[in-house]
């Protein structure tokens, strides 16, 4: 749902400043939280990181985590996990429309929010369990119960196999929602016209390195096997899907790169599958058609090629396409209708658009018209060209681009409003051309003139050697020859978006030759057709189903058998239907109806029925060419899928049907570059060509910036005397003289360059203002402006790499011949040349098949049409294919490859020799030795015993791997003791050696007190012996002094006395 806040609307194209808002529905898959969803409105440049921070902080949820936003289509269905880059809108508007609106989430078609760990993966929670059937399989499979009967996911398993029990076998299967089944490793799909849930990460994940057969069928268990085969043995792999039209052929291819590219980014959508993803509806809306059977019928054949690095990532990617229906243009049968896009535009465009484009209501125009003409789903297809416009800007295509398209398709229906009538007065034959406001129009929308126009539509121009005539055409000449320029050039145009598209999923390195890669191709190829009327592109068609079927048998009925023959192994050959008779009677030299067809082209007097003859004349006896009545226009085919008849009416003219050299020089006179390098002989010369123009241009525009300065300088006004490059008249002269005058043109325009007297540095400014217009430069200077730039410019060495690799089924392949005295190549053997390198694509790669099988013709939801699907099994050889797989031998190894692989299985010393694989085969592993032969070189094995041998084997590398873990782990624990017991040992060492030092210095110690002790005692002594002595001198001496005293005393009394 989206809002504008400025109001209007439409399917306009979106302008940089578009402030639309778009509800976003996500829902949180998170452990902790409910089912509530959460919407926001987001603008379209609105980011995957701008959008989960909103979705975080509405929710309230814990910002130091890390969040993935996927996209949910339907529910239970594929999930895109996107990118922070990404733009959530972009894949919104992809979406259906009702889709867009507020809905359940039951419908599918919205947006989930998941946690991510810190390595990169994502928690994948709340995801269902186990079906109970599931539950059943698992358990039967681990011997707790027998195994079920009732359906086999294997035909080879079956105990009675007819196309009967085939035919039971599949019908249990489809009334379960199981529409998958193998055969051997043949994969067969049964198209339900419904959406089953079985397309989510958690299947990919489940499939992921899984052998065949282990799990349920699926289309990802294919994808699966051809990766990883890719990766393990370094050869290049291809799918072939083939069924009728309305098989789910294209939905079986979508789902297949889905996968492949899942695989290579565990998870993330690359950029690969980002293109891959908006290529898809550009290429349905400009290359498939509702017919009888189908509501989206494919109208051309694709081969699209992913390529990987040696490491298993994705980097880049091929689309290759083959046999536009170009007939559909013009005519149709009763209720099919004309290419998509017609009724995308015609009912989708705005106002502005309708004015600009001159679009008119699609009733009025002759190429749209039918019997009970009316739209129902006018608006699905009015959401349709929105979603086209928003896929054709993921692929690269800029707003002018998509203008130039969409004015292109526009002139190709006023093409078939073009009428004629004879002229009325005078002796000439010609013819009167109208109306003249469509004339008009047609020339404004192709910027050609209008006496130009009509004479290329009413006369043709033939060149003699000496003279040019021109002649009127008849009035069914005229009306063919209008016809042919609307087919060529819409076949053109797709010619142009393929490789648009291929220049988009280009990787630059694929140009370098030293990095080598691996390959993964899957083709989606145009299935059988048998309408009420069958024309050329029928014959086309179903030819190039003969050549699949042929590659089908011969690699799974012809090279098998004449192995086992060649090895010397017993075996009993298998019949089945060889359809090399068929295809030699529509290809083999001289007298193959497509060179009776080309020789009957070349004749200026043949006519369809002297074509008819011929072919009767020369395959009469051949049972594969049925006879017909002498009168009836047709004739009959017996091909491998029942007989179809042919119309021969036109089978010449849609042969022959290339650009007339008359239109093509009135196209390359337009004054519009894209019309001039749709029909360019060379798409690199063009682009060389474009940018010589621009560079040009350039200095045309700087030259007369700096005339105007100067004028305006000196008050003088020179006159304009140049003549635009459009106003050249190329039409009349031969197209090498047209690129001569071109030429000279150029070199006197770049030679009158005068820029004397004027000043650069104006100039200069003059030439920037022409650039980048004042009002753009001084728009909301404030405001940041996102310059719109294309992700990938063209440059001359990446186009010319991929022209090299597409060239060979361009329409626009026989312009290089128009220069030429020899003649283009015929419709039918450019497709013979396409169809022969896409044989030679296949045959160096090795194959898986895919077989879709329609299960009914009115496109009711899971009905199943006994007779009709009993059919496709019958035609398509499904018995003899299920035979051969169960009778021969689905597994191949060379001896070295044997012992390479099973070397674990092997004695130590064996050698690669019949004796030591046998006496593994037979004594070690016990097999029947009905089960296995060993050839002259090989071992041939059943599928099923291969797979006991590979269990065997994982089972003996576990073992082995196990005994390894408990060695290391024994390992570790004994090198952890003895690391402990030197640590011990140390330890006890180092204290032991501590104690004694600590002995020593405790005794030190004590010697050292004692010593002390000793020697301050005898200090004492000494001291207080001194003491002492003092004590004793100072004591006598006071004794004998006071001794004196008295004695002195005493005399003086005794004197005293005496006198």
């Amino acid at each position: 749902m989206a809002t504008n806040a400025g109001g209007g609307g439409g399917g306009g194209l979106t302008s940089p400043n578009d402030d639309r808002t778009y509800m976003l529905q996500i829902y949180p898959r998170l452990a902790s939280q409910t089912t509530t969803c959460c919407t926001l409105r987001v603008h379209k440049d609105a980011t995957t990181a701008s959008v989960i921070s909103d979705t975080a902080a509405t929710l309230g949820l814990d910002p130091s985590r890390l969040y993935v936003l996927a996209e949910v289509k339907e529910c239970g269905g594929e999930e895109w996990v996107l990118e922070a880059g990404d733009l959530p809108v972009q894949r919104f508007l992809l979406w259906p429309r009702k889709a867009q609106e507020q809905h359940p989430r039951s419908l599918g078609f919205y947006f989930v929010l998941q946690e991510r760990n810190y390595d990169g993966s994502i928690q994948y929670v709340h995801l269902p369990p186990l079906s109970k059937e599931q539950e059943v399989h698992r358990l039967a499979a681990r011997g707790f119960l027998p195994p079920p009967q009732d359906d086999f996911a294997d035909l080879c398993n079956l105990p009675v196999l007819t196309e009967d029990s085939i035919l039971n076998n599949l019908r249990t299967r489809f009334h379960k929602k199981k529409i998958y089944t193998y055969a051997g490793s043949i994969f067969i799909a049964i198209n339900p016209f419904k959406f089953l849930p079985i397309y989510n990460p958690k299947y990919v994940k489940m499939y992921e390195n899984h052998q065949l057969g282990k799990l349920e069928p699926h289309i990802f268990a294919i994808a699966d096997v051809a990766y990883y085969a890719m990766l393990r043995k370094r050869v290049n792999q291809c799918i072939v899907i083939s069924g009728e039209s309305g098989s789910g052929k294209t939905q079986s291819t979508n789902f297949l790169i889905h996968c492949l590219t899942a695989l290579s980014q565990k998870g993330y959508a690359s950029g690969v599958e980002r293109t891959i993803l908006g290529a898809g509806p550009v290429l349905e809306a400009f290359g498939n058609a509702k017919t009888a059977h189908n509501n989206n019928s494919s109208r051309f054949g694709k081969f699209i090629q992913v390529n990987y690095l040696e490491s298993g990532v994705v980097r880049g990617a091929v689309v290759e396409k083959y046999l536009l229906e170009k007939s559909r243009l013009v005519s149709r049968e009763k209720n099919e209708r004309n290419y998509h896009v017609f009724y995308y535009l015609l009912l989708g465009a705005s106002e502005e658009e309708r004015k600009e484009y001159k679009l008119l209501p699609p009733e009025e125009y002759f190429y749209l018209k039918q019997e009970n003409f009316k739209i129902e789903d006018e608006e699905d297809l009015r959401h349709d060209f929105e979603r086209l416009q928003q896929a054709m800007e993921m692929v690269g295509f800029l707003p002018a681009t998509k203008k130039q398209i969409f004015s292109v398709l526009s002139a190709i229906l006023y093409l078939g409003n073009v009428t004629y009538s004879k002229k009325s007065t005078g002796r000439d034959d010609g013819l009167d051309v109208g109306p003249p406001e469509v004339l008009a129009t047609l020339s404004d929308l192709l910027k050609v003139k209008d006496e130009l126009l009509v004479e290329a539509l009413t006369k043709r121009k033939t060149v003699t050697v000496n003279d040019k005539l021109i002649l009127p055409y008849s009035h069914s000449e005229a009306i063919t020859a209008r016809d042919s320029m609307a087919k060529s050039l819409y076949s053109a145009l797709f010619d142009w978006i393929v490789l648009r598209i291929n220049h988009a999923l280009l990787n630059k390195k694929d140009m370098e030759e030293s990095v080598s890669c691996l390959s993964i191709g899957v083709l989606d190829i145009f299935g059988f057709e048998d309408f009420q009327t069958n024309s050329f592109e029928q014959f086309c068609i179903n030819y190039a189903n003969e050549q699949l079927q042929y590659y089908f048998n011969n690699h799974i009925f012809n090279l098998e058998q004449e192995e086992y023959q060649a090895e010397g192994i017993t075996w009993h050959n298998i019949d089945y239907t060889d359809n090399v008779g068929c295809i030699h009677l529509i290809s083999k030299k001289p007298t193959g109806l497509l060179y009776l067809l080309d020789e009957e082209s070349n004749f200026p007097r043949a006519t369809d029925e002297t074509l008819l003859a011929k072919f009767k004349q020369q395959h009469q006896g051949n049972k594969y060419f049925v006879p017909t009545p002498v009168l009836e226009p047709a004739f009959v085919i017996q091909h491998f899928a029942g007989r179809v008849k042919y119309h021969i009416q036109d089978f010449r003219e849609k042969n022959t049907d290339h650009m007339r050299p008359d239109i093509v020089a009135l196209l390359r006179s337009s004054d519009r570059a894209f019309v001039r390098q749709l029909i360019g002989m060379d798409p690199v010369a063009m682009f060389r060509w474009g940018i010589l123009r621009a560079t040009v241009r350039g200095l045309a525009a700087f030259n007369e910036a700096g005339r105007s300065w100067a004028a305006k300088k000196s008050g003088v006004i020179r006159p304009v005397s140049r003549t635009p490059l459009g106003e050249l008249k190329r039409s009349n002269t031969p197209i090498e003289r047209v690129y001569k005058d071109m030429h000279a043109e150029i070199i006197s325009s770049i030679k009158n360059l005068q820029l004397d007297g004027e000043d650069p540095r104006r100039l200069l400014q003059s030439w920037g203002r022409l650039r980048f217009p004042r009002h753009i430069l001084q728009k909301n200077k404030s405001v940041k402006q996102r310059q719109v730039i294309p992700k990938s410019l063209l440059d001359s060495r990446s186009l010319k790499f991929i022209v090299s690799l597409t060239l060979h089924d361009r329409t626009t392949k026989s312009l290089l011949h128009l220069h030429k005295k020899k003649k283009p190549p015929s419709i039918s053997a450019q497709f013979q040349n396409s169809l022969t390198k896409l044989l030679e694509t296949l045959n160096k790669a090795e194959p898986f098949f895919i077989r879709c099988i329609r299960s009914n013709a009115e496109k009711k939801e899971m009905y199943l049409d006994e007779a009709l699907v009993l059919k496709q099994l019958h035609y398509t050889g499904m018995l003899e294919t299920v035979r051969i797989r169960r009778s021969g031998y689905g597994a191949k190894y060379t001896f070295q490859e044997f012992v390479q692989q099973f070397r674990v299985l092997l004695p130590k010393n064996s050698s690669a020799s019949k004796e030591d694989i046998m006496e593994l085969l037979e004594k070690k592993m016990g097999l029947d030795p009905t089960t296995f032969q060993i050839g002259k070189t090989k071992v041939f094995l059943k599928e099923l015993e291969r797979q006991k041998l590979q269990d065997v084997l994982h089972k003996e590398v576990m073992r082995k791997i196990v005994f390894l873990q408990r060695w290391f782990r024994a390992r570790l624990r004994r090198q952890e003791f003895l690391d402990m017991r030197t640590a011990a040992i140390l330890i006890q060492c180092l204290w032991r050696r501590y104690c004694r030092e600590e002995q020593k210095r405790r005794a030190a110690t004590l010697i050292q007190a004692l010593w002390r002790g000793y020697s301050q005692r005898a200090q004492f002594h000494r001291q207080r012996q001194g003491a002492t002595k003092i004590q004793a001198l100072v004591r006598g001496h006071s004794a004998r002094k006071r001794c004196q005293s008295i004695r002195e005393e005493k005399r003086k009394k005794e004197e005293e006395e005496e006198e």
